[in-house]
């Protein structure tokens, strides 16, 4: 099928192009400023408990790793140190809580989460259908490429038109590229802060993704599944001949 070149109006530029993505740049600049101001300050200090059944679950990944450099029994006594039945450092009973029960037991991290989503999720609506309804069915560019019609839903949302070039690209798509491209810019100037769109959407499928915290039961439990199917062959046997 022939495609036609279009000349495309300089109005689109002054009265969508310009327009969408400062309002789109504004919008983000309001989310992310909401997003901090809304978020609960990170908490820097944590349960001395905690971090010594943290250390211990590392030290027994570590040695567990590298347990072919030490002597056959070295390796025994570190390993009857961390799986003895009586007295094992994973046998003991954790003190860390599970991140279900401290998320049923502490309301700020429910409130915290739904400030979270509220603040990023809500003017997201309010955008999509603000340029739903103000600036769809504009074309506003064409990309310097050709590509397949497998394209056309992304690059064409609002313009069903099948004699249109792929290439062309409208309002619409625009305004989805630069929502999630914006990310990018903005990382550099608020560093860690950044607001993350994919990320919120992905906690507000799922609560307890992203950060769920430290399971000590279930650290305790793989490390004493992995340890009881570590066999020891030491690496040095041998070296000297």
């Amino acid at each position: 099928m022939g495609y036609h070149e279009l000349v495309l109006d300089s109005n689109v530029r002054d009265w969508v192009f310009i327009p969408l993505t400062l309002f789109i740049v504004l919008m983000k600049l309001l989310m992310q400023y909401a997003h901090q101001m809304t978020s609960a300050a990170p908490v820097t200090t944590k349960v001395l408990s905690e971090i010594k059944e943290q250390q211990a679950v590392q030290r027994s990944q570590r040695i567990r790793a590298a347990g072919n450099w030490l002597p056959e029994s070295a390796f025994r006594m570190r390993k009857e140190f961390f799986t003895a039945k009586d007295d094992g450092v994973l046998n003991q009973a954790p003190c860390t809580r599970p991140m279900h029960e401290t998320m049923a037991t502490d309301p700020s991290f429910m409130v915290d989460m739904m400030k979270k989503n509220l603040t990023g999720m809500l003017p997201q609506i309010v955008m999509g259908a603000a340029v739903s309804f103000f600036l769809s069915g504009f074309v506003m560019g064409k990309v310097p490429f050709s590509l397949s019609p497998r394209f056309r839903p992304m690059l064409q949302r609002g313009v069903d038109l099948s004699s249109l070039d792929v290439s062309y690209f409208t309002s619409l798509s625009y305004y989805f590229a630069l929502l999630f491209a914006s990310r990018g810019p903005f990382s550099l100037v608020f560093r860690e802060n950044t607001l993350d769109e994919t990320e919120m959407m992905k906690r507000q499928m799922n609560p307890m993704a992203g950060g769920a915290g430290f399971d000590a039961a279930g650290a305790f439990k793989a490390e004493l599944q992995g340890w009881g199917a570590a066999e020891h062959e030491w690496a040095l046997l041998g070296a000297e001949e």
